[in-house]
């Protein structure tokens, strides 16, 4: 397997879930603490980009909701532990701007990498409709009637309901079509 197809898998994959995620999500925030604890000489903000690379890990394996948990708990951490005096958290207007900024960067990175993933699945689902048959494909999704074609956009039928009524209806004359095509038996 190519790098680009395993990372094509990795971004379009569902996502982890369940006790799963809630193990990523605390070794995101683990893991980059104790790098930080390590290190008492950082320079003043630097100890908000050690958590950048943990949440966009986040954001590629578990939910969005998730992984923005996990961003809000890096910017507590950081600003309670590696930030002005430990434990306190938005002391000065430093730390309001750090993050402010780490939020706008985090919720940025969480972002793209969702509408990565959707753009991808988006795709993919298209490709394997091109390669199946060339017809009309219908589907349903959140109780909504949907059409598309090889190639091109998907159409919003209508409420599942008022769709499958009418093509019951459209069965109804063709069957009818049919019998008065054939004349009187």
């Amino acid at each position: 397997m190519t790098r680009g197809a395993f990372l094509t898998n990795l971004l379009i994959a569902p996502p982890v879930s369940g006790v799963w995620a809630v193990m990523v999500g605390i070794l995101g925030l683990v893991v980059p603490t104790v790098i930080l604890s390590l290190n008492h000489a950082l320079p003043a903000g630097a100890c908000c980009t050690t958590y950048f690379p943990f949440v966009m890990l986040c954001a590629i394996l578990v939910p969005p909701l998730c992984s923005s948990a996990v961003a809000l708990g890096a910017i507590g951490l950081a600003d309670a532990l590696f930030m002005g005096p430990r434990y306190q958290l938005f002391e000065s207007p430093m730390d309001d701007f750090a993050a402010i900024s780490s939020f706008a960067t985090f919720a940025l990175i969480i972002g793209l990498i969702y509408w990565v993933r959707k753009l991808g699945r988006e795709r993919l689902r298209l490709a394997h409709s091109v390669e199946m048959e060339s017809g009309v494909i219908f589907s349903l999704e959140r109780g909504q009637a949907w059409a598309s074609w090889p190639g091109a956009a998907r159409v919003r039928l209508g409420p599942q309901d008022e769709v499958a009524e009418m093509m019951e209806d459209y069965l109804a004359q063709l069957e009818l079509a049919e019998r008065l095509a054939r004349g009187p038996a």
